[in-house]
């Protein structure tokens, strides 16, 4: 879309070219770019209903630099504040209105269990701000408007301190977190396919009467395999179907395939259909290409 719209494309900030400027100066200019973001987005989601895709992922440079230690800025300081949220309210309407679901994938500096606390503190604040955000465009506070993050830590003392601390934390966020975070296998380190689903569901349940929705991501799978006692792959029915029955509504997966001559890098284009073995699951389609890597699946599905 943004080939043939340059407009469209996101607007950022710098930290360093907004504390070149004076702080009331940078706060305006950061906030007509944020205005000009949400406006992008709502575009985006009208042109998902045109080319047939039902999830759109919102994206997490909506809102640069607002969660910035450093500059301390709050949103309510943003002079177009109640623009913003009369916009954001606008893409909710929008989306359901056009019968596209949102989701959204913050970065991967997001760690609940980091072994630094700063970390852990600046992913609180981050993931509190991203479920304010989906509070704003009015989306319901349930796992049919995930928050999907990683794990993102192997070099832990033990699964079980690392989970332990993951979840004193987990239990700090906002109300709006606790009910929309769900975790995806990594496509290295320890928290493969088995490992999440040991740690996530099966420990945690235990100890904490708690389990987190698990998100399966087909090539994460494929570039950190879980093996069996022969150390063969395990096939993907399995991981499919139990992280399937982690969910208490229609799972939200990931899809893709790697980019030619890499093990983990997103292709351009894709070539293979996601497998559902017969049930209902929503994929996150993740390829470099944008629109031109759905045209495989939209001719199949829709015909066109």
């Amino acid at each position: 879309m943004r080939q043939n719209s340059p407009e469209l494309a996101f607007k950022t900030i710098t930290r360093a070219q907004f504390n070149k400027k004076d702080r009331k100066e940078s706060i305006r200019i950061l906030s007509e770019r944020i205005a000009h973001n949400i406006r992008v987005t709502i575009e985006t989601i009208k042109h998902c209903k045109e080319v047939g895709i039902k999830r759109y992922r919102l994206s997490c440079k909506l809102f640069p630099l607002l969660t910035d230690p450093t500059l301390k800025i709050q949103v309510e300081e943003l002079p177009n504040y109640e623009n913003i949220v009369s916009l954001l309210s606008q893409v909710g309407r929008t989306a359901n209105l056009l019968e596209v679901n949102l989701s959204i994938h913050p970065d991967q500096f997001v760690v609940l269990g980091s072994n630094k606390d700063s970390v852990c503190e600046k992913s609180i604040t981050e993931l509190n701000f991203h479920a304010w955000v989906l509070d704003m465009c009015g989306m319901p506070q349930d796992y049919t408007c995930p928050i999907n993050i990683h794990p993102s830590l192997s070099n832990f003392e033990s699964p079980e301190k690392f989970i332990n601390k993951l979840m004193n934390n987990f239990f700090r966020c906002d109300t709006g977190v606790k009910k929309r975070l769900v975790f995806e296998n990594e496509d290295k380190g320890f928290w493969n396919c088995a490992n999440l689903y040991e740690y996530f569901h099966q420990y945690m349940k235990h100890n904490f009467n708690f389990a987190f929705p698990l998100t399966f991501d087909n090539l994460h799978d494929e570039a950190n395999p879980s093996l069996d006692e022969k150390g063969e792959k395990i096939d993907i029915s399995k991981w499919f179907l139990k992280f399937y029955s982690t969910w208490n509504v229609e799972p939200v997966f990931h899809w893709s395939q790697a980019a030619e001559g890499t093990v983990r890098n997103h292709c351009k284009n894709l070539t293979k259909d996601p497998i559902d073995f017969g049930l209902d699951v929503t994929w996150e389609i993740e390829v470099k290409g944008k629109d031109k890597g759905f045209k495989h699946l939209l001719k199949k599905y829709r015909n066109i």
